[in-house]
């Protein structure tokens, strides 16, 4: 009797280790499997490496794209200027806004029209008030006289592109108005020919030059 029960017992034990070497081997089985498919486990720093490296390649097409796009915008300023610097015989600044530049040509043989104000017919002021409206959104008095109030008078040797050139043709009061381009040159309205380019190295502006400002809502937009 005693022999069978210490039979039965070793049997148990033997049931017993036979189990959880089979619940080990399972398990390391299962684990070997889903190695097999997904690989290890990632860790948060791998996880973290993903994602910085998803969004490193982002920022990478981003600032790429804006490259592309100031190259591109220096590059139409870059023509713009080339072409109109040799048309008007005048050295512009290379930062040129080009589309202010191509409006301003536009108006060149434009024909006097007192009270006119655009490129069917147009007076000096009327041009001028025009143009900055057009670019840049900006409104001027509409008068020769009354732009005086829209501009900072400046030294004639500080005048730059865009800026409002004025003059007293009765040698009294301000009856004219010119667009500054550079090298003492300027575009305006004249009565007999249009609108046309002029420098103040003529003696007629030259004689009736009074002053030039820099329009002060402008400033830093050229």
């Amino acid at each position: 009797m005693r022999k069978l029960m210490s039979f039965r017992k070793n049997v148990w034990l033997l049931a017993v280790l036979v189990g959880l070497s089979s619940c080990s081997g399972l398990r390391e089985h299962i684990k070997q499997r889903q190695l097999e498919t997904h690989g290890p486990p990632k860790s948060i720093k791998d996880y973290q490496r993903d994602g910085t490296a998803s969004s490193d390649n982002s920022a990478g097409v981003s600032n790429n794209e804006a490259k592309d796009t100031n190259r591109g915008n220096r590059t139409k300023n870059s023509t713009a200027v080339s072409k109109y610097s040799e048309k008007w015989n005048v050295t512009l600044p290379d930062d040129a806004n080009a589309e202010f530049l191509k409006e301003i040509d536009s108006w060149l043989g434009t024909p006097y029209v007192y009270g006119g104000e655009s490129k069917s017919g147009t007076d000096c002021s009327g041009m001028i008030q025009t143009i900055y409206k057009t670019i840049y959104g900006i409104n001027l008095q509409r008068s020769a006289n009354g732009m005086q109030k829209d501009v900072k008078f400046i030294a004639l040797h500080k005048a730059e592109l865009g800026d409002i050139v004025f003059f007293k043709i009765n040698f009294q009061t301000v009856g004219h108005v010119a667009l500054y381009l550079g090298d003492r040159k300027f575009i305006h309205a004249t009565v007999n020919k249009g609108v046309m380019i002029s420098s103040l190295d003529e003696l007629y502006y030259s004689k009736r030059y009074y002053k030039v400002g820099k329009i002060v809502a402008m400033e830093g937009k050229y």
